[in-house]
């Protein structure tokens, strides 16, 4: 295999994480389990009574596989090259 193709590989953009954190339910992708925006996201969750989904950590390429994008917090400043 090409170590460009394999997402556990790859090199990760300039600015961005090798690996990131998703949960089943979202959207997006984080630089932390602990985003301030991922907890918030978690508490309204749990406020309109859905089900919550602990954090996973996976590479960037799989959570952009994945159909996700950057999380506005966690990447306020990054710039796609």
């Amino acid at each position: 295999m090409i170590t460009q193709w394999c997402p556990e590989c790859a090199p990760a953009p300039q600015g961005m994480p090798k690996f990131v954190y998703t949960t089943a339910g979202g959207q997006v992708f984080h630089r932390s389990s602990t985003c301030k925006a991922l907890q918030e996201g978690q508490e309204y969750a749990i406020r309109l009574g859905m089900e919550t989904h602990t954090p996973r950590r996976v590479s960037l390429a799989v959570a952009r596989a994945e159909g996700r994008g950057e999380c506005a917090y966690c990447f306020w400043d990054y710039q796609p090259s």
